[in-house]
């Protein structure tokens, strides 16, 4: 069955969500909300209708579904809204950066009968696929140790989305995917975090919020991580956003450099070397999107028509929210903070 789709804000990621939704032949793009009136030519360039205004858009057209693409700050309103007018949800990550925005989204997707769904879309990559299945199937024996580096070039939070920079932090714009992927790989839960920061480059440019940070964060059965997260990077640095990931079991390691698209798997067999290719994320191939953000959308499309819950509904990834609050509040107290997982 077709779904009708209103996407609600237009900007990077929102123009992304307009042309992929646009693009599925199992939707049909129907309206774009943006408060800024200039954004109106997303919505002319799909055939769709453009509003300033989501309650107004809500009571104007008959939608299914709506894909939420607003500042990280800013999910709580709009979701509330269309689930308490019966659409179903598509929305960007990170879940909230408030832990109360958090459960409170959680809470009213249970209890609704709507489909909702963050858009980890990480999980959807063929390079991520692998090395969940590298753990799964025993290849580094039993997972101990894991190494998140992520880091983006300084033009991010001072050009990008200087505007609301100071409203998030590297754990939730940056850190997300790695920590959903994380519990995704280990299938365990996190109990504890000692988080540090470091700061001041921002600041001197009147952007109040830290340069970047380091997580240790302990999962069930001892398994610890270090996350890492900074986005203060010059802006001759070859990629605006990069970083690579390392697990390391009781009989191998597994690594994965993100800008080269390569992993390395080493265990007491051997060692093998593996370049990944095709679409990552959101490739244009044939003129169209194609890749991990395509087939996140596809995943959302297929729950509304068989009624079931995404494998990242906000039921299923509260702990990676619950994760960052707790980051957030170790940054502030210098302590250790425990994990109440929901």
């Amino acid at each position: 069955m077709k779904i009708n789709v209103a996407i609600i804000g237009a900007g990077i990621l929102g123009s992304r969500h307009a042309r992929v939704f646009y693009e599925q032949p199992d939707a049909h793009l129907a309206a774009v909300v943006d408060v800024n009136p200039a954004r109106a030519d997303i919505a002319q360039k799909f055939g769709a209708k453009f509003y300033t205004d989501l309650n107004t858009m809500l009571k104007s057209e008959s939608i299914d579904a709506v894909a939420i693409a607003t500042p990280d700050h800013l999910h709580r309103e709009p979701i509330l809204a269309a689930l308490n007018a019966g659409k179903h949800v598509f929305f960007e990550k990170p879940l909230a950066t408030i832990l109360a925005d958090a459960r409170a989204i959680t809470n009213a997707a249970a209890q609704s009968n709507c489909v909702v769904m963050v858009n980890y879309s990480q999980r959807f990559v063929a390079d991520h696929v692998w090395l969940k299945h590298v753990i799964a199937d025993g290849l580094i024996g039993r997972p101990q140790m894991v190494i998140s580096v992520k880091f983006d070039t300084i033009f991010v939070p001072t050009g990008m989305i200087r505007s609301w920079s100071a409203q998030t932090s590297p754990i939730y714009f940056m850190s997300s995917h790695d920590l959903d992927l994380t519990y995704w790989f280990l299938d365990r839960k996190p109990t504890q975090v000692f988080a540090h920061e470091t700061r001041g480059t921002l600041d001197a440019q009147g952007i109040p919020v830290h340069d970047g940070l380091n997580a240790l964060i302990q999962f069930e059965g001892g398994v610890t991580t270090n996350f890492h997260s900074s986005w203060i990077h010059p802006n001759t640095y070859p990629k605006i956003a990069d970083g690579y990931l390392q697990i390391i079991g009781s009989d191998g390691a597994v690594m994965y450099n993100n800008r080269t698209r390569s992993a390395e798997l080493f265990n007491s067999k051997g060692g093998q070397k593996i370049d990944f290719t095709g679409p990552h994320t959101a490739d244009e191939v044939g003129g169209k999107i194609t890749g991990a953000f395509t087939e996140s959308v596809r995943h959302f499309i297929a729950c509304v028509n068989e009624k079931r819950e995404p494998d990242t509904s906000p039921q299923k990834t509260l702990s990676v929210m619950e994760t960052q609050a707790a980051v957030i509040e170790s940054l502030k107290t210098g302590m250790p903070v425990a994990i109440h997982n929901s």
